[in-house]
Formats: structure tokens, C-alpha cells, sequence
């Protein structure tokens, strides 16, 4: 089993919610200076609101953990959990690697998915440095995910799914956790 916890570096999600939050609190400090339009200010900041607490939810509160972890029937599958503060993980995604057909890194090229192909984003920042783009094929179909592993994890990823399972049989892959 392998875990990578990837760092936030998400000074542009925290500079643009924090800039949402001023431009609402100045929209709902000008309504009381404007009683008979109060409204119109109030509603502009209600609807700043809105963006910046999913700017907060998506980038600001959330982590993620990728784990590949080698089952005792000999699969090896690609674990993503997300958390938001608090013991509590969610698994948002399970890939098996055999269903991996192929990994390459996020580019200018490939920032946006091919036309009708589904992509899940599992990156912890709004743009992402060193992000890797999976290909799967599995029985629901065609889809992409991107997430921001270490080298490690990559190297794991752009092998073959026996060649991940024969190496974590016969060494143990140290995970950061175990460094402590």
C-alpha cells in the first residue's frame, strides 16, 4: 500500500474568496445607505456568496488522500478519499490500475477533455502544477480523472497493473505515514 497526501497550494482560491467575501460585505454595507434600493445591493451580495463558499468547499476546506492499495485476490486498485476537516474520509474514487489504459501529465493540449468524455477533477488547487490525467475503460465507460500525485505514485501508475502487485509482494512500498 502506498498513501500520498498532496500539499494545497491554493493562494488563488483563498485571494479570490476572500475577495468575494469583501465585495459582498461592501454590497450589504451600501444597501444601508440606500434604504428605498436596498434590495438590488443586497440580492449582488447574496448572489458573491454563492461562489465564494464553493471556492471554500472545493479548494480551501477539502484535502484529498490517494492510496494504492494491492487486495488479497490480486488486484491493485487506485483509492482517492476526499476530507474536510475531521477524521471522517470519503471514498469519491476506486479505479482498478488493470482498468488504466493510459496516464500522461495535464498540458495546454490536454486541459480540456475530448468532446463527450466525462473527466473528474481530484486536485486539491484551482491550477494544478503537476497534475496527471488517467484514461480508464471500465464497464460504465470512457471517462478521465485528474489528480496530483507524487513521482512515486506515477511511476506506480504508468506500469502495468502486475508489474504494481509484484513489486508491493515482495517489498513493502513505504508510505509517508511510516516515515513518522
Amino acid at each position: 500500500m502506498y498513501d500520498y497526501q498532496p500539499p494545497r497550494q491554493n493562494a488563488i482560491a483563498r485571494l479570490l474568496t476572500l475577495l468575494l467575501f469583501a465585495l459582498a460585505a461592501a454590497s450589504f454595507v451600501v444597501s444601508s445607505f440606500v434604504p428605498k434600493l436596498a434590495a438590488i445591493p443586497q440580492a449582488v451580495g447574496l448572489i458573491l456568496l454563492i461562489p465564494a463558499i464553493q471556492l471554500i468547499t472545493r479548494y480551501v476546506i477539502s484535502r484529498y488522500l490517494y492510496r494504492i492499495c494491492l487486495y488479497e485476490d490480486g488486484n491493485t486498485d487506485l483509492d482517492i478519499y476526499l476530507y474536510r476537516g475531521g477524521a471522517r474520509m470519503q471514498l469519491v474514487c476506486r479505479v482498478g490500475l488493470e482498468e488504466i489504459t493510459a496516464a500522461r501529465p495535464l498540458t495546454e493540449e490536454n486541459k480540456k477533455p475530448p468532446h463527450g468524455l466525462r473527466r473528474y477533477n481530484y486536485c486539491p488547487d484551482i491550477r494544478p502544477q503537476n497534475a496527471l490525467v488517467l484514461s480508464i475503460t471500465n464497464r460504465d465507460g470512457d471517462c478521465e480523472i485528474v489528480f496530483c500525485p507524487d513521482e512515486k505514485m506515477t511511476e506506480l501508475l504508468q506500469r502495468p497493473a502486475s508489474a504494481v502487485a509484484e513489486q508491493e509482494t515482495a517489498t513493502e512500498v513505504n508510505t509517508p505515514d511510516q516515515a513518522e
